[in-house]
């Protein structure tokens, strides 16, 4: 019967029954009935004064310390919770300040390549300002007289505006309208 019970200092040994229930002392009993007793109790004793009733006053208090526990599990699972929510937040902002860091670099290079073209537009201007003669006025004047006869020409032209053959029609026809309108009131 209890053959199957290791002794370090005996080995295998039929006294290991024996051993595990001596003086009315049963483990297996105290091992089943462990979670019935109020360990902390039994290891700092009771600090709370005793009141009159005794019996009825130990039900209350475990009463009261099972609600206690239930509110804290509550409490203990809504922190989880908002841990959790917090966590996926900060990853999100992380992941949203990698993604700006790296527009904004972007953004850097591609200002420092601007702030160069426009530095060198502005070295050409001053050069051009320094030359003594008209030539470059001259220029300048026959590209913005050419720059207005191309837009005329494209804007006479049916596939690239709205050409000569009504387009400004309607939209004065739709004014004439109007002006009919409030002048017969």
């Amino acid at each position: 019967q209890g053959s199957d019970i290791f002794f370090p200092n005996r080995g295998f040994g039929d006294r290991g029954a024996a051993a595990m229930s001596r003086d009315g002392y049963n483990i297996r009993e105290r091992m089943a009935n462990r979670f019935e007793v109020d360990q902390r109790e039994a290891l700092f004793g009771n600090r709370a004064p005793r009141r009159g009733g005794g019996g009825s006053s130990d039900a209350h208090a475990a009463g009261a310390r099972e609600v206690l526990e239930q509110q804290n599990d509550k409490y203990i699972e809504d922190l989880e919770g908002k841990v959790n929510t917090l966590k996926d937040i900060t990853r999100n902002i992380g992941q949203e300040v990698k993604s700006s860091n790296s527009l904004l670099d972007i953004m850097g290079f591609d200002f420092e390549k601007a702030g160069g073209l426009l530095k060198g537009t502005l070295n050409q201007l001053t050069v051009m300002m320094n030359n003594k003669s008209g030539s470059h006025m001259c220029k300048l004047i026959a590209f913005v007289v050419g720059l207005f006869l191309l837009l005329y020409v494209m804007s006479k032209i049916p596939s690239f505006g709205r050409g000569s053959s009504g387009g400004y029609q309607i939209a004065d026809k739709g004014v004439a309208d109007v002006l009919n309108m409030s002048a017969s009131r």
